[in-house]
């Protein structure tokens, strides 16, 4: 094992959007620093369902949306709930004031858009590198072993996603179990746009639809689907605890392959063809414990310090991993200035944290993992939904007043006592 000749102030592991926009800030500032990237390019690696929120973009990169890579601006949002042969669905259309506020995009190409700014500002990218460890001297982190060779760096920001792999064999994090972890898995659908903009009610192609699917798109495992449209293509997919596969023996690529063929949705992609198939995993546990954020010589950002969140309605991860590392960029120039590095001076990327939506969303959130994890929300009541408002939409010559057609779907499934129950946790976890 050899040293490489150069040390750099800052070595950061993962070419994500966390990673690349600590990058960004820190050249910005002067620090030497580089990216270390295990795919052939960025965004190699990066799977994302397709929707950014950017309540944020516009303060840390202003005037973005005239440059980034974006697909369309979220006008509809829709909530699909299906059984095996039918479903209703639920649509809510944004005013032109709210319109920009999420869009749908690539992450491979916003990730290299991403490293153009980075590189622009003297960000040193370097692609197809593995890191196979911390490098940890005297409870010090003083770069990586990458590729057989030792890097070092006064500080190293960890930014390589879910799979926290290097965080977890240096002692640095705590066991992530699988029913702390989803995969994602997505397919991308080729249509001309005119095709979507009219099967989806679209009056433009900068306008676009976000898609949430309960019930038998996750085969009533715990998870959901998600679809998204962009500008010549959709894409649709399913997040499924990883746990739930090895207890209802199921593929994966089953579920993708059923939901595409769903009575509810084969007419919105008829006559489109499959560009792409991809899998991710995705942490659903919520943030890690504040001391694992940061330490002698390291902080932790985006995926890997479980910063995503899916409250039921909504599910962002890229937002909030954009902050992360504008934080951790923050609170390193602060520190190098006073040239310290230890874990005292590193601290206040936590304080930062704290002080932005990112920990006090996650916060507010807490519970939301625990209420998600009820299997009745994607078994019984999708079902006792759609059965419903079967029989209401039936006639045949009987009456079927409200509450005893509720009661009549109802019987089997739960009880009103366990609806009640549930009403409540979702009214104090959401």
């Amino acid at each position: 094992m050899k040293y490489l000749s150069e040390k750099f102030d800052v070595i950061i592991v993962g070419g994500g959007p966390s990673g690349l926009t600590a990058a960004y800030f820190l050249a910005k500032a002067g620090l030497n620093c580089v990216v270390l990237e295990r795919g052939k390019e960025l965004g190699a690696k990066n799977v994302y369902g397709g929707r950014i929120y950017s309540h944020n973009l516009f303060n840390i990169f202003p005037g973005f949306e005239k440059e980034a890579p974006i697909e369309r601006w979220v006008r509809k949002e829709r909530i699909f709930v299906l059984d095996k042969n039918d479903g209703l669905s639920i649509e809510f259309h944004k005013s032109n004031e709210q319109l920009k506020n999420s869009f749908t995009a690539y992450l491979t190409k916003f990730v290299k858009w991403l490293g153009e700014k980075a590189e622009g500002e003297g960000a040193l990218i370097a692609t197809g590198v593995r890191v196979d460890s911390l490098l940890l001297e005297n409870n010090y982190v003083r770069g990586v072993i990458a590729d057989g060779e030792k890097m070092e760096a006064d500080y190293t920001i960890v930014a390589e996603g879910a799979n926290s792999i290097l965080l977890e064999n240096a002692g640095l994090k705590k066991k992530t179990e699988p029913h702390e972890v989803a995969l994602g898995i997505k397919e991308v659908i080729r249509l001309d746009e005119q095709t979507i903009n009219q099967r989806f009610g679209l009056e433009s192609s900068e306008e676009g639809l976000a898609g949430l699917l309960l019930g038998e798109a996750s085969k009533g495992m715990i998870g959901g689907g998600f679809l998204y449209t962009m500008r010549n293509e959709v894409t649709i997919g399913v997040v499924v605890r990883l746990d739930e596969f090895e207890r209802r023996r199921i593929y994966a690529h089953e579920i993708v392959e059923d939901l595409r063929l769903h009575p509810m949705l084969k007419p919105l992609l008829r006559g489109g063809y499959m560009l792409e198939y991809s899998a991710h995993l995705i942490v659903e546990k919520g943030a890690s414990d504040e001391k694992e954020l940061y330490g002698n010589g390291y902080l932790v950002v985006g995926d890997a310090a479980g910063f995503e969140l899916n409250t039921g309605l909504t599910v962002r991860g890229v937002d909030f991993a954009m902050e992360s590392g504008k934080l951790a960029a923050d609170t390193i120039i602060e520190a190098h200035e006073k040239g310290k590095n230890d874990a005292e001076a590193l601290k206040i990327y936590v304080n930062k944290l704290r002080e932005s939506f990112v920990l006090k969303e996650l916060k507010a959130f807490r519970k939301a993992p625990k209420f998600l994890g009820n299997r009745r929300i994607y078994e019984a009541y999708p079902k006792i939904l759609c059965s419903f408002f079967r029989d209401i939409y039936t006639v045949e010559g009987v009456p079927k007043r409200l509450y005893p057609t509720l009661r009549r779907n109802m019987k089997g499934r739960i009880s009103i006592l366990t609806l009640f129950k549930d009403l409540i946790g979702a009214v104090r976890s959401l």
